[in-house]
């Protein structure tokens, strides 16, 4: 009979042999790759929807790379300050950038060219857009009193989002095209600052996600009137659906991750399945759970997401040319 010690032994080295089936060592992948920290670029600050997602998703991808993994928040620009330092790095699959709706439409805007820079790493998350709006406010409660009373008063219904140009305002702006109702866009510099603005009755629809704003749905200070989906969410059931309504808007943000133009494919390819595995570990499935990101699949391989890039930049090209901002 093996002794109590020895047992402790044996149950030891199971543990860590199944681990390292489990985790990889630096230098696995392609031509030693990695053998060095990665650095991963983001273009907003600290604490916000995008530094949470990559943190998150960094942590369990450190530990399958066998490196370490350094975040770095680096802002202005409208996210043109982060894309330059990345491209001014070497294609190595060193540098990793937070790829997002604003490098499409940038590109839009002449400020950066997509295609020409970034190659598609992975896309992990699509996020879900809805409105809403102050349960004091009294001229709409729905999203189809808000179509009527908008029909009735063109150009009254003041929605809020952040920044022109923003995700906020080309997804409003797509909605008021179809819905076939004249609305006015009050940007805000700060996701905050135009949560007060509804929250206070000074303006009338808020674009936001609902992982953002889930305290207030909860205590009743804000009403999801729509979800910009082909189904109801299961965390909303009630809140119907922009295909229900008749309108063919099913976009919300996503995010993802790119690396520069020229990286060998088949660093691409370990990184994004190393990625694959750091999105449906245990800690990652917790996160996002918990900010409600698991509402609707988000996940797009290399090959499908830089498809999807063509399909959102012909989209937001479109509508940011009838707002005038490309001529």
């Amino acid at each position: 009979m093996l002794s109590v010690k020895k047992c402790f032994r044996l149950s030891v080295l199971a543990v860590s042999s199944f681990l390292l089936a489990f985790t990889a060592q630096a230098g696995d992948g392609p031509d030693g790759y990695p053998e060095r920290p990665i650095e991963v670029v983001v273009q907003y600050g600290a604490g916000g929807g995008s530094d949470n997602f990559v943190r998150n998703l960094m942590m369990p991808a450190a530990e399958i790379l066998g490196v370490n993994i350094n975040v770095t928040n680096m802002t202005g620009g409208a996210g043109v300050k982060a894309s330059k330092y990345v491209l001014a790095q070497p294609a190595d699959g060193y540098t990793i950038y937070n790829f997002s709706p604003e490098q499409l439409i940038n590109t839009v805007l002449g400020r950066e060219n997509y295609s020409e820079e970034f190659a598609p790493l992975v896309q992990v998350q699509q996020d879900m857009s809805m409105f809403y709006v102050n349960p004091d406010n009294k001229n709409f409660q729905t999203a189809e009193e808000l179509i009527a009373y908008a029909k009735a008063n063109p150009g009254k219904v003041q929605f809020t989002g952040t920044t022109p140009t923003s995700p906020d305002e080309i997804i409003i702006m797509r909605f008021a095209k179809a819905a076939g109702i004249d609305v006015k866009y009050v940007p805000f510099d700060k996701a905050p600052k135009s949560h007060a603005a509804v929250l206070g009755g000074h303006l009338d629809v808020l674009h936001e996600e609902p992982g953002s704003v889930i305290s207030l749905i909860e205590a009743k200070k804000l009403i999801p009137i729509i979800v910009f989906n082909d189904k109801r969410l299961d965390k909303f059931p009630e809140v119907p659906t922009s295909v229900e309504l008749g309108i063919d808007i099913t976009s919300g943000r996503w995010r993802g991750l790119a690396v520069k133009k020229g990286t060998p494919q088949p660093i691409v390819d370990y990184l994004a399945d190393a990625l694959k595995k750091a999105a449906d570990s245990e800690s990652y499935q917790k996160y996002q759970a918990a900010a409600l990101l698991d509402q609707r699949p988000g996940w797009k391989g290399p090959e499908e997401f830089g498809k999807f890039w063509e399909e959102e930049y012909q989209a937001n090209k479109e509508i940011l040319t009838e707002l005038g901002y490309v001529k």
